[in-house]
């Protein structure tokens, strides 16, 4: 699935579906960290960067609030943890940034000079991943997409973690239902996201609930601990 951004940024999401994986895994699972067959990781891994035509650059993820360029990551020492990448026409010229999700909120930032795309985990919105995205493009950004992840509808939380929400964003992203909350991840980062000058109008929300869309998504809060990866990929055009 792509989203339209303005040129020369490209943003595909890829879904669970067109993989050589089997099982739990099936089909396109992009984890090389999951218990999935690594040679089959490796062949569905090539089909996105053959669709890109890029070099695809994939941080170690570890919900955290690291966003910095895919050209520097590509020259740090391997496992370097990074939540999000960013990626400039000229800079990161021939690099694709390839975050991987399964209930996890996918953000891409879009600006005049560069792109970022970020894990946003519920740790990295309550602790700033969309603020410190914005501080790391070079330019002010204009445009936001929030992609497939675990909805309202779904994202249970415990009660230090919904109050922890409800003093950052606002009572409205928690709903209460008996013993039980839920919090609205997409409300949490379209506040976030407003507070770096994007608001309503320039953020694009498919609403697509991963843990709702399992035929089509990777959900770990659905499947367990032991299920596969989906993908959001940016990159640049050649100018």
């Amino acid at each position: 699935m792509e989203a339209r951004l303005p040129r020369p940024f490209r943003v595909l999401f890829t879904t669970r579906v067109g993989g050589e994986s089997t099982g739990v895994f099936s089909s396109l699972n992009l984890d090389p960290r999951s218990e999935d067959d690594p040679t089959a990781v490796a062949r569905n891994r090539a089909r996105v960067a053959a669709l890109v035509g890029r070099r695809v650059i994939s941080p170690v993820q570890v919900h955290g609030l690291r966003v910095v360029g895919a050209a520097e990551y590509v020259q740090e020492p391997p496992g370097s943890p990074c939540d999000g990448l960013t990626i400039h026409a000229d800079i990161d010229e021939g690099l694709a940034a390839l975050l991987l999700f399964a209930d996890c909120v996918p953000v891409v930032l879009c600006g005049e000079v560069d792109m970022a795309v970020i894990h946003a985990g519920w740790r990295g919105v309550l602790g700033g991943i969309v603020q410190q995205g914005g501080r790391a493009l070079m330019g002010a950004p204009g445009t936001a997409v929030i992609g497939p992840s675990i909805g309202p509808c779904c994202f249970t939380a415990a009660d230090e973690v919904a109050s922890g929400f409800a003093a950052r964003f606002g009572p409205e992203v928690v709903v209460r239902a008996g013993a039980s909350c839920r919090v609205d991840l997409w409300a949490s980062v379209t506040k976030a996201l407003a507070e770096i000058g994007i608001h309503g109008e320039q953020v694009v929300n498919p609403r697509l609930c991963t843990a709702c869309n399992r035929d089509f998504f990777y959900s770990y809060r659905e499947e367990g601990p032991v299920t596969g990866r989906q993908g959001c990929v940016g990159w640049a055009e050649t100018r």
